[in-house]
């Protein structure tokens, strides 16, 4: 790794970058309450005011008390919590308090109360959980009162008991826990461009002009003020720190980090309450502008920066023209911001995308693209999520800079088409709402794994009640609906498939079972996004989203410009897809297996059938250029897309499906039996979008060419396509045949494409010895993870995907 890393890099990583990287490393996951406490308190104080007022007053306490620190080393300031890798308690947003324990939903961590001090303990007894008992979004939905808003046959079919929770078993339909999941990409520009003192005097202004005689200028009035409230708090964050930088400084004996204090001093009196004026201030306003988002609302993944090379290109140029700063000083403050981007232990999956189109339709990619994809290698840690946006015209340089970071094997970074975004963006906007014009379907992005939205414009997604496992849905449609995991009934009675006349029956019965899910999800998404209204109304967010301020209400109401972000997770479509393939071709084609004899097969998980199974799998498989499978998975990824987005959301817009299930398709698998694929009963799903693990043998531009077939544009939320290279391919450093793969990508018209590079010897070795790969990333699904932290069956399922040896 490192005779590869001093081969690609441009220039080496400072001794500070390399001291910040391995204090990061050393770092274990804490729990703070110094927020809920916060919370909690303004929450009481505040108790029969409008939830607007209440939530903004908890946002500026917490801007304004939340304890501080900055660390040895350090040139960027701040963190999300009151110190790395420590998960701020909140009851109301996510996590639950109750019967004596932290119980975190967004982490594998769970926090009981010895891991308190005796009077945190004693503040967790007396004050917080009495107060959040039952309160929360989380045990809103716990206590059954979404359950009360089910029709009766849903509710008769999904629950056994009013007390059932999750509702709806998650790994088949969705999970309702909370619906501030991020994936969204705030508007950075603004704060740079004018501070938050400069959207503060516009929302004054705006106040101003509004007339609470007239009704509708009543309403927006409490939001507005919110706004005010909330921009004057988090102006004051800067302050904070730069007197706190001071008194380091005063203490501080080594001159050069006297200085560097003073200088994070100087910066930080100036943003982010005021417009950045240089490219170090740009670079920490927007942290700044980052981590607040988390004071707000800590329970949120995929927290997007956006286009960093768009936003901060132009302060960079200016100051290196006028010899303010030079190129290794700027890449130093970016490997820091890279480094910052880590420390969020259970908030994840960060996306910074590089490249792409301007606004005009011209190439985006400028020097800071570069280094951009430089801090990466340099840093090498899982944060954040790096995306090259590829277009027919982009640079050769760029994609060769890409494509040597991916033959370092830390899984970073995702390829992704820029066209084919750009068509999605478009197609959006003729669903409803407002039409996105063509230079905001231009400067798109990536906001989660890989879900575009328009910087600044967009609501966000809400995912949490929006899993659709379609392997599941082929399940059902084998057995009349019933769940053999759950052993009771779960889908649609689409009729006793033993008595199919034709492979169309299947298949019109695979179209009831996801027209099913998608009204299931549906109205869980629904309760959920007016949870999520009443409760825990965001006025930080939102007053970075164009159209709150003007609409006067935050984006859980419908207050951005765009409200199509609604998504919904697919996983499992080549499993259904083979499985169709599977069923055509041995039942009704050449009828060697009677559907009688293929349920009874499945029934039992293929024991005493083996000579059955062997058959099945031999049939051909999605993933290896051959239209007979391929054109099943394109049938399962049209009906789930069209189905998809019939569904509309509480906001004014509509559905956006796609496919990056996370490490889902490992759990979505535990609860599916066998499959007429050959799969067995509880064995992972295919992650994404990609072909089942083993099941692409004809070689990477075979499986590209699958992957072109399907419909990329009406899968409006993206689709994942994993994929494992040989590093032996890049022996020496040539990374050409890379290069031209990944433009066939661009050329066959699919979205996405990332790579494995770590080999299976260094996989296993890592498994065997993890304290020598503590370091070692991997893509997982639409993220980055080290390898040595994730369980065995993710280990395992990243092991299982097809190694190719060439491209």
């Amino acid at each position: 790794m490192s005779e590869m890393v001093d081969r690609v890099i441009e220039m080496k990583p400072t001794p500070r970058v390399e001291r910040l990287r391995e204090a990061f490393m050393r770092l274990r996951p804490t729990a703070s309450i110094d927020r809920a406490c916060i919370e909690t308190r303004v929450m009481k104080e505040t108790e029969g005011e409008h939830m607007v007022i209440r939530r903004a007053n908890v946002f500026a306490a917490i801007a304004r008390e939340m304890p501080i620190s900055i660390y040895p080393d350090e040139l960027i300031v701040g963190c999300h919590s009151v110190r790395p890798w420590c998960d701020n308690i909140s009851p109301a947003d996510g996590p639950a308090l109750e019967a004596g324990q932290i119980l975190n939903v967004t982490s594998s961590e769970n926090y009981d109360l010895n891991a308190f001090s005796e009077e945190e303990n004693r503040e967790l007894r007396e004050n917080l959980i009495p107060y959040w008992k039952g309160q929360g979004k989380y045990e809103r939905t716990r206590s059954g009162r979404a359950l009360l808003q089910f029709p009766p046959e849903l509710a008769d079919l999904l629950f056994a008991n009013p007390e059932d929770f999750p509702p709806i078993p998650s790994m088949i339909y969705a999970a309702a826990v909370g619906p501030h999941y991020g994936h969204n990409c705030v508007g950075y520009e603004n704060v740079l461009k004018k501070g938050f003192l400069g959207i503060k005097k516009e929302s004054e202004e705006k106040l101003a002009r509004l007339d609470p005689e007239e009704p509708e200028d009543l309403e927006k009035i409490p939001f507005v003020r919110g706004v005010i409230m909330a921009m004057e708090a988090a102006a004051g964050v800067g302050r904070r720190f730069a007197d706190k930088a001071r008194g380091l400084a005063e203490q501080e004996i080594h001159a050069e980090r006297k200085a560097e204090l003073l200088k994070i001093a100087e910066v930080c009196d100036w943003v982010p309450a005021n417009p950045a004026r240089t490219f170090y201030e740009a670079l920490q306003s927007y942290y700044f502008a980052w981590i607040l988002l988390f004071w707000e609302t800590p329970f949120q993944w995929s927290v997007t920066p956006g286009r960093a090379d768009q936003y901060l290109y132009p302060y960079y140029h200016k100051d290196v023209t006028e010899g303010r700063i030079t190129k290794e000083e700027a890449q130093e403050l970016l490997d820091c911001y890279f480094i910052k981007l880590n420390l969020n232990q259970t908030n994840k999956y960060h996306h910074i995308s590089v490249g792409g189109f301007k606004p005009d339709g011209a190439d985006a990619t400028n020097e800071l693209s570069y280094m951009l994809i430089e801090a990466t290698m340099h840093t090498r840690l899982e944060e954040p999520i790096i995306g090259i946006l590829l277009h027919s015209k982009t640079p050769d340089d760029l994609l060769i800079k890409a494509c040597q970071l991916c033959s370092l094997g830390t899984g970073h970074p995702q390829f992704i088409n820029n066209e084919v975004l750009v068509s999605q963006a478009l197609a959006r906007g003729t669903m409803g709402g407002p039409a996105i014009t063509l230079e905001h379907a231009r400067y798109a992005c990536p906001v989660g794994c890989i879900e575009l939205g328009i910087p600044g414009f967009d609501s966000g997604y809400n995912y949490f009640s929006a899993l659709c496992n379609l392997a599941a849905a082929m399940e059902f449609v084998m057995t009349n609906g019933m769940s053999r995991f759950y052993n009771r009934r779960m889908g649609l009675e689409t009729g006793d498939p033993r008595k199919f006349k034709s492979f169309e029956e299947v298949r019109g019965a695979f179209r009831k079972q996801v027209a099913w899910m998608r009204r299931v999800r549906g109205i869980t998404s629904n309760i959920e996004e007016r949870i999520a209204a009443e409760l825990s109304p965001t006025v930080y967010e939102s007053a970075l989203i164009e159209g709150c301020i003007e609409k006067g209400k935050p984006r859980e109401l419908g207050g951005a410009h765009y409200n199509f972000n609604t998504g919904v997770v697919g996983a499992g479509a080549p499993d259904a897809g083979d499985s169709l393939s599977a069923i055509k071709k041995l039942v009704f084609e050449e009828k060697k297996i009677t559907m009688d004899r293929l349920c009874d097969a499945l029934d039992n998980n293929f024991e005493g059938y083996d000579d059955l199974r062997q058959m099945l799998l031999r049939t051909p498989k999605f993933g290896n250029d051959d239209d007979y499978p391929d054109e099943e998975t394109v049938f399962v990824s049209h009906v789930y897309a069209s189905e998809m987005t019939k569904q509309r959301n509480t906001r004014g817009g509509h559905c956006c499906p796609g496919g990056s299930p996370l490490s889902m398709y490992i759990a979505c698998g535990l609860v599916v039996g066998a499959l007429p694929s050959g799969r067995l009963a509880g064995e992972p799903l295919s992650d994404g979008w990609s072909p089942c693990a083993g099941s692409d043998v004809n070689g990477p531009t075979a499986v590209l060419k699958s992957m072109s077939k399907i419909d990329h544009v009406e899968l409006l939320g993206g689709v994942i396509h994993n994929m494992r290279i040989d590093p032996a391919v890049f022996k020496d450093g040539n990374v050409k045949r890379l290069v031209d793969f990944v433009r066939a990508f661009i050329d066959q018209k699919t979205y996405h494409i990332q790579i494995n590079t770590a080999s299976s010897d260094t996989l296993r070795a890592a498994q065997k010895e993890p304290d020598k790969y503590r370091d070692l990333v991997v893509k997982v699904a639409g993220y980055n993870a080290f390898f040595v932290r994730l369980n065995e069956p993710l280990q395992e399922g990243i092991i299982a995907r097809t190694e190719h040896g060439s491209v």
